[in-house]
């Protein structure tokens, strides 16, 4: 195909979206990764609408507009092939009346600790799939969650908390096994 992008002649002579300047235009190979590092960055890093009142996610049309961008990049670049993986969007603080039932049993014992909800996505498609639970207890250093996923949750897990929450969060989002046709539960 070239470094030429033909564009489609059904503009609307109304509207007040930019206008293409020529019928054929062409696009440099650092254009093309600038345009592809700013859809990765949406496609990880940008949310329209709440996820079950806990997170975010991409509404529908944000989702076609990145599928739309990609169509448009695949023209333009030569693709690795991505293992897909789970990432999770930002922490939000959670009450501990809104958690799990298992998880608040798990921690009948504890004082002092801290809930916090996650969604997971799966990427590269940024799909929301679930939702992780957790409890840091700072005293021990020790946090618990449960994993939510494609209907199915997982046991309240106990490890040992990282550096970061973001640490502890990766630690259970990356415990997740990607082929969990069988039912396995993350163990983190």
């Amino acid at each position: 195909m070239g470094d030429v992008i033909y564009l489609e002649d059904d503009a609307d002579p109304y509207s007040d979206e930019p206008k293409p300047k020529a019928d054929v235009m062409t696009i440099s190979g650092i254009d093309a990764m600038a345009l592809r590092e700013f859809v990765c960055h949406v496609n990880i890093r940008c949310y329209d609408e709440r996820f079950k009142d806990r997170g975010m996610m991409k509404s529908r049309a944000l989702r076609d507009q990145l599928d739309r961008m990609r169509e448009i990049l695949h023209t333009l670049l030569d693709y690795p092939r991505f293992e897909p993986f789970y990432y999770s969007s930002p922490p939000n603080d959670m009450p501990a009346d809104q958690a799990e039932l298992q998880l608040i049993a798990a921690l009948a014992d504890r004082s002092e600790v801290q809930f916090h909800s996650v969604g997971i996505y799966l990427a590269p498609d940024s799909i929301p799939v679930g939702t992780l639970e957790i409890a840091v207890d700072d005293e021990t250093g020790e946090a618990c969650g449960i994993v939510s996923l494609r209907g199915m949750t997982s046991a309240a897990i106990w490890t040992k908390a990282g550096a970061s929450l973001d640490d502890t969060i990766k630690t259970f989002v990356d415990a997740i096994p990607i082929d969990d046709e069988d039912g396995v539960e993350p163990s983190a």
